[in-house]
């Protein structure tokens, strides 16, 4: 893992505004003549494989804002992090870029996802905190990456009791997970929580998204040393069935 860098978070950096300018024109929003956010946009915009559906500057900005808005909910918490499924880099790149206090993993199953990262990494000079591993979650989870990190995110990884499921075994007890997701079945996410050692803390809605929230669930104790099963396990036996 890249070297630590992982005080407990009360000091990120304000986040400046990001808006369709300043993802045209860096220079006027950032006031530097090339922010690491921008170097990360580029690396989105000029990548040959469509890293994200929409390139648009109010497509971008969204992404980026809606990384940030879990910023309030890791004051006080401690890495290192880690970004589960992070494709395109969202939401682990923003929140790295904004916390230099703050260690990392981008973990993808895609080699040309991958690929990208790194480029993404060397450009916006986060290499001796930031490590990009091309793993599927399952595989890390029963090794290196067990109960390694203090904070896990994930957004657009899997239905949130699976995304539980896969992303609590690499937090050490006390850590945080924060989910990005849509409308939840409170009472099925605590049911798969409880499952892996943790419970629900809260579920924020996203403000300006009426069907949007974010999933707050601390780890309390141990993971059964069985989690995270293969996804043809998860399909065939899934920790909470869906409401008929």
């Amino acid at each position: 893992m890249a070297a630590s860098h992982n005080a407990a978070l009360s000091c990120c950096r304000p986040p400046d505004a990001v808006s369709r300018e300043t993802v045209r024109h860096p220079s006027a929003a950032f006031h530097v003549k090339r922010d690491p956010l921008q170097q990360f946009l580029d690396v989105i915009t000029d990548a040959a494989q469509r890293l994200v559906a929409d390139k648009s500057p109010e497509a971008l900005a969204e992404h980026v804002i809606d990384a940030r808005n879990s910023l309030p909910l890791l004051v006080g918490e401690t890495g290192p992090l880690i970004d589960v499924g992070t494709g395109a880099g969202f939401p682990g790149v923003p929140l790295l870029i904004d916390c230099p206090e703050l260690s990392g993993v981008l973990l993808d199953s895609r080699a040309r996802r991958c690929e990208h990262l790194q480029e993404v990494v060397d450009r916006c000079e986060l290499r001796d905190r930031v490590e990009v591993v091309n793993l599927r979650v399952e595989e890390y989870a029963h090794g290196a990456g067990r109960e390694a990190f203090g904070i896990a995110v994930a957004r657009a990884l899997a239905p949130p009791p699976v995304a539980i499921e896969l992303c609590l075994p690499l937090l050490r007890p006390g850590g945080v997970f924060v989910i990005h997701a849509g409308t939840v079945d409170a009472e099925q996410l605590e049911q798969a929580a409880q499952a892996l050692g943790g419970t629900v803390e809260q579920v924020v809605p996203v403000a300006g998204f009426a069907h949007r929230s974010q999933v707050v669930i601390r780890k309390l104790g141990p993971t059964p040393e069985q989690y995270p099963r293969r996804a043809n396990a998860i399909a065939r036996e899934p920790l909470v069935r869906p409401a008929d």
